[in-house]
């Protein structure tokens, strides 16, 4: 092997190791129950060294409060949708979600999504299980910033492209399996699915709690000097002159 091959497989070494020490563990929520037919679902999520778990609630609604329904839930035992666990890690997430827990959904007839965590919460996950399909694409459309960070061949199928970040905080999928993050603090996030498609499926996770790890206060900005008038520099070159005589003076 020569020299240029082992330099260039230390170099992906070191990456590879750069990417691996900046992925972090996530904690998924424990779905404990679900209503189906009322839309609703609740669990928690332990966080190692928390003094309280953080309560996960979900609930689907129509925009006059009614209550909306789910597609299926899994709270204890089932398939796990989420193996093969190649589109959940990422160089920003290092486990996939552990079990089988998981909420579905068809989408359609106006519903509104709506998850609310007992604390805030810095930029939280959501790993998806088949959003749209190759013959019927769909949208989730949020009312917050997210970002994709993973996705792949999941349990039916997909590939490396299937999900698409679209303008205005629009997730664009046929058949995606993937992870996305929500960018910033939240307690509470909703999203819509203006089309049917059956069924796609989704958990949530957290790395840490705004408890855990606050947000740092801003930097303290530097003063910036305030010029002195024009009309100032003048007496203040009388000033240096006149010192100046005294020392020759020796006074």
């Amino acid at each position: 092997m020569n020299r240029h091959v082992l330099t260039g497989a230390a170099s992906a070494a070191l990456l590879a190791g750069a990417l691996s020490a900046r992925a972090a563990t996530y904690q998924y929520v424990d779905w404990s129950t679900a209503d189906v037919q009322a839309g609703t679902a609740s669990g928690q999520i332990t966080v190692p060294g928390a003094v309280n778990p953080v309560d996960v609630t979900f609930a689907a609604t129509f925009a006059d409060g009614s209550s909306g329904n789910l597609f299926f839930a899994q709270t204890a035992g089932g398939t796990n949708y989420w193996n093969p666990t190649t589109p959940y890690i990422s160089p920003q997430v290092e486990n996939a979600p552990p079990d089988s827990d998981i909420l579905a959904l068809i989408g359609g007839v106006n519903q509104i999504y709506t998850v609310t965590l007992s604390e805030p919460i810095k930029d939280p996950i959501m790993a998806l299980v088949s959003v749209g399909s190759r013959s019927i694409p769909i949208t989730y459309e949020f009312d917050s910033p997210f970002t994709i960070v993973s996705q792949g061949v999941g349990y039916w199928g997909g590939g490396a492209s299937a999900l698409d970040q679209q303008p205005n905080n629009v997730l664009a999928g046929a058949e995606g399996h993937g992870t996305i993050q929500f960018i910033g603090t939240f307690s509470k996030f909703s999203w819509v699915v203006p089309n049917p498609e059956t069924w796609h499926g989704f958990t949530f996770g957290i790395r840490t709690t705004l408890a855990q790890e606050p947000t740092p206060p801003p930097p303290t900005p530097t003063p910036t000097p305030i010029p002195l008038p024009a009309a100032v520099w003048p007496g203040l070159a009388l000033l240096a002159g006149v010192a100046a005589r005294l020392r020759r003076r020796g006074v």
